[in-house]
């Protein structure tokens, strides 16, 4: 479907296939409602570290404008796919001051509206799920405000696929709906957040590009 610039993604619930789970360009994502997501720089004064600060106060971070995204479950597992144009790629980490491409899905860990600016607080973390390209398993983050994000061990139960072409990256978040950790029921909106990073312009940890308010994920019953 053609991409519009919504702030709501609503999941298709599609048949699940002897194929397997819907891969990057898997021709069943056409039965999903993809959306065009408007994305801002993170505040470059929100950042935990003056150093950064000081060092990025005339260099540009956050320059990836917008991502699409579409969801959808299929046999008790959720699938997000958000893509972006990537005309300089940065496939991997290889050297010292080399950074590769990454992105993120942010979620309340309570499935309510912690602050997405702040990364939430004591009182409601927020979790990420974080892809970073050359690597086949992705992280899972928890945090509790600016600077405070902390990995969670293996196995967390998300799983992630990838592939670069045509210039953009495509990447598939999957998690079981049962799965522990944050709250995701059929039939439920849950606020997500997107974070993309652009390797070639040294975007790391707190300097992406993202979504400055929450997206309303909604599930089908």
């Amino acid at each position: 479907m053609t991409a519009t610039t919504v702030t709501r993604i609503v999941a298709a619930r599609i048949a699940a296939s002897k194929d397997g789970p819907p891969g990057t360009h898997d021709a069943r994502w056409k039965a999903a409602q993809e959306v065009e997501v408007p994305l801002e720089p993170t505040p470059l004064g929100a950042q935990p570290s003056a150093y950064v600060q000081a060092a990025w106060a005339d260099r540009k971070h956050g320059a990836t404008p917008s991502a699409r995204a579409a969801a959808a479950v299929v046999g008790g597992v959720l699938h997000v796919r958000p893509r972006r144009a990537a005309l300089n790629p940065s496939p991997a980490i290889t050297g010292n001051n080399v950074f590769a491409d990454a992105c993120a899905l942010l979620f309340p860990m309570d499935g309510e509206a912690a602050d997405l600016t702040t990364m939430g607080d004591a009182a409601r973390p927020v979790q990420a799920w974080h892809w970073r390209a050359g690597t086949a398993i992705p992280f899972v983050l928890r945090a509790t405000g600016l600077g405070t994000a902390t990995r969670q061990t293996t196995p967390h139960g998300v799983t992630v696929e990838s592939a670069w072409g045509a210039d953009e990256w495509t990447v598939v978040f999957s998690r079981a709906i049962a799965e522990a950790g944050v709250p995701i029921r059929s039939g439920a909106a849950v606020p997500m957040g997107i974070a993309v990073w652009q390797g070639a312009l040294e975007e790391r940890a707190g300097l992406a590009s993202h979504t400055p308010a929450w997206l309303t994920l909604e599930l089908p019953a």
